[in-house]
């Protein structure tokens, strides 16, 4: 699922991130872009980072982060 609609950051994107070593918001920015602009996902991915490394080694599934998601409509879409 869509994490960040600003850059087209997936759930799985943040988790690979999390995967290659990102712990915070700003790392996993700098790896897949998520966060980086808008900032309106943040929340969202710092869940996906604690459910990651909750998770680890195996990973967490989409199933485990399907609740982190947010309803991110674009803004004048409202």
């Amino acid at each position: 699922m869509y994490v960040c609609l600003c850059v087209g950051a997936t759930n799985q994107m943040v988790s690979d991130a999390v995967a290659a070593g990102a712990s915070t918001s700003k790392e996993v920015a700098a790896m897949c872009g998520a966060g980086g602009d808008c900032g309106r996902c943040r929340c969202t991915v710092r869940g996906i980072i604690e459910a990651t490394l909750a998770a680890a080694p195996s990973g967490p599934t989409n199933d485990s982060l399907r609740h982190l998601a947010l309803d991110i409509t674009p803004v004048g879409s409202r």
